[in-house]
Formats: C-alpha cells, sequence, structure tokens
C-alpha cells in the first residue's frame, strides 16, 4: 500500500475513500496521532488516487463525493453478500463440517464394512492353510477353480505373469472382478484408513457432482487400477497369482486406496484448477498422502524395520492417483456441467 495522503476530519476520511470505492479503488484509513491517513491499495492506480485527492482538498463538500457514502455503502454490503455465499459453498476437505449430501459414500462404507466382517478382513482360515471364504473369492481379480486352473497354467507353461492368466476370469465374462476387490480389506488399520479418507473426499465430490457422477468417477478409477495392479509383472510390483491348496488359482489383494487416490487426485486438480470447485485442500493433507504413497514405495525389507513389511498395490495407489489427478485436470479446462 502506498500512503495518498492525510486529512484533519476523519468524516471527510472516509467520504473521500468511499467515493474511491464507487469508482474501484480500494483503500485503508487509519487514524493515526488526531489525523486520518488514507492508503492506496491498489498501487498501480495510486497516481490517479493522489490526483483525486488533490481534487477532493480543494471542494470536500461537492455532490459527487457525499453522494458516494450511500453508494459505498451498497457496494460494500454486496461484497459481503458474494463473501458469505462463497463461504458456505467452501469445506475444508482435511476437517470441519462436511455437507450431507453423502448417499453412495455411505453406501459404500457401509459394503465395505459388511464385506470385512463378513471375509474377517482377509484373514486366511484353517490356521492360514487357504483362503477359502467364497465371498473373497467371488470379489478377487482373478479366481479360477481346479482342473481349469491346471489346463490353464499348463497353457501359459505354468507362467504367472501370462496375461491369459492374469485376466483368465474377465476373459470368462466375470466383469465384476474388474472393480469389486475395492470392498476387500486385509485387516483393521487397512479399513480404517480407508474408509476415513473416503468418507471425506466421497462427500465432497458427491455433493458437489451428485451421486451418479461421483459413481461413475469410483468405478472408473476402481477399474483402471485393479487392471494395473493386477496385470503388471510380479517383478515390477503387481498382483502375482497363486494357487491355494484346494488348487484354486486366485489373487488375494484387495482395498479401497486406489480409488482413495484416484478422489484425492480430482479434488486437488479441482482446487487448483477450477475457481468454481468450492472447496479447498489443505497443504498437510497434500503432504501427507503424497508422503504415505511414497514411503509404500519402499522396499518391504526396509518397512520391515519399522514393524510395516505388508505387501502393498503401489500400481493401484500410482495409477487411481494419475487416473484422479487426470480426471480433475480435464474437466477443469473444459468446464464440463456440474451440479448446482
Amino acid at each position: 500500500m502506498r500512503l495518498i495522503g492525510e486529512l484533519d476530519d476523519g468524516n471527510k476520511a472516509r467520504t473521500f475513500a468511499a467515493y474511491l470505492l464507487v469508482k474501484g479503488i480500494e483503500t485503508q484509513v487509519d487514524e493515526e496521532n488526531g489525523k486520518s491517513e488514507i492508503w492506496a491499495k491498489d498501487e498501480d492506480r495510486f497516481q490517479e488516487s493522489l490526483e483525486e485527492f488533490n481534487s477532493f482538498k480543494l471542494s470536500p463538500n461537492d455532490a459527487k463525493y457525499t453522494s458516494a457514502m450511500s453508494k459505498a455503502k451498497a457496494i460494500v454490503k454486496e461484497e459481503e453478500k458474494k463473501r458469505l455465499k462463497i463461504q458456505k459453498n467452501i469445506v475444508n476437505v482435511s476437517g470441519g463440517n462436511l455437507p450431507k449430501q453423502r448417499r453412495l459414500t455411505v453406501i459404500l462404507i457401509a459394503i465395505c464394512g459388511i464385506v470385512g466382517l463378513l471375509t474377517n478382513f482377509g484373514e486366511r482360515s484353517n490356521k492360514g492353510e487357504a483362503y477359502d471364504n467364497t465371498l473373497f473369492r467371488s470379489l478377487q481379480f482373478l479366481c479360477i477353480e481346479a482342473p481349469e486352473s491346471a489346463v490353464l497354467l499348463e497353457k501359459a507353461d505354468f507362467k504367472t505373469d501370462d496375461l491369459r492368466v492374469r485376466f483368465a476370469s474377465l476373459m470368462k465374462g466375470e466383469v465384476w472382478r474388474s472393480f469389486t476387490q475395492m470392498f476387500i480389506h486385509l485387516g483393521v488399520f487397512h479399513i480404517l484408513f480407508n474408509l476415513i479418507w473416503l468418507f471425506q473426499f466421497g462427500t465432497v465430490i458427491e455433493h458437489r457432482y451428485g451421486w451418479l457422477k461421483f459413481g461413475l468417477l469410483v468405478l472408473g478409477i476402481a477399474i483402471i487400477s485393479s487392471l494395473f495392479q493386477c496385470g503388471v509383472p510380479d517383478a515390477l510390483g503387481g498382483s502375482s497369482p497363486f494357487l491355494t491348496p484346494d488348487k484354486t488359482l486366485m489373487t488375494g489383494g484387495g482395498g479401497m486406496s486406489g480409488v482413495v487416490y484416484g478422489l484425492f487426485g480430482f479434488i486437488w486438480m479441482k482446487s487448483i484448477y477450477d475457481r468454481k470447485f468450492g472447496y479447498r485442500l489443505q497443504q498437510s493433507t497434500v503432504i501427507l498422502l503424497i508422503g504415505w504413497l511414497f514411503f509404500c514405495m519402499l522396499p518391504v525389507e526396509m518397512r520391515k524395520t519399522i514393524g510395516f513389511g505388508v505387501s502393498i498395490g503401489n500400481w493401484a495407489h500410482g495409477i487411481g492417483l494419475l487416473v484422479g489427478m487426470g480426471v480433475g485436470y480435464f474437466t477443469s479446462v473444459v468446464k464440463l456441467g456440474q451440479k448446482h
């Protein structure tokens, strides 16, 4: 700010400030040692403000100045309305009050909870010998029972990285398996971590765009992230199929984290590139989730030193994030229709 000038009369100073506001020039009036200092907030219009100030001192009672006060009040009132309207639509994603419209979000959370209970959170039954839970198997990306599994492995020269093996269930028409792994969770910590973030991010997106668009976003992220996680070779971090004691060929992964990272990426891009989005993503949230993403990419042996040596679907995390970011950025740039 730059000092335009000072007046002995505070009322005249405020009148002049009102006159400048009507002309679109914002000022600040400070009381200092019995005088009223008038500061220009817009330095680009400082010279114009100075010329107006010199004119005002010559005839401060001119009608154009005295009538400015009521006009300035109207401008301030309108700006306050706009500010309150914007503030009403802004949600702090990392805390505070969340929108009430979250029907599908709650349904997804409920499904995950029910599946978790019915599958014992992925714990192997029969003293660790096999994944024999019917629901667990039915939701996995791959599940081929004997003797079909033996025939399939023989055709692929017993290489589980063969795409004919990895996508065998989908090729049989069991297309639901492309996304149902997201409902499976392997432990209480796993499900709590994912569902807390799903509630935060899902509520925001569902409130802004409605349950249908939110559902399509979740479905798209789940499918693409699962295809990568279960299609990438084991040597590169993909989920390798295995044979159970009853000779069933299947995958054993699961989790909503790929979707969670996708929703996070979507909101992240929207909060940067779409000024009408109406939500703010705190920097601490970005740092936390990106930091966790890279932590999970550390070698298992390194993570074991701090007691976290479980296998992690890093492809699902990374691809989910990229898909969400891509959709968020694209829809911000092309300005697709939004729910109002």
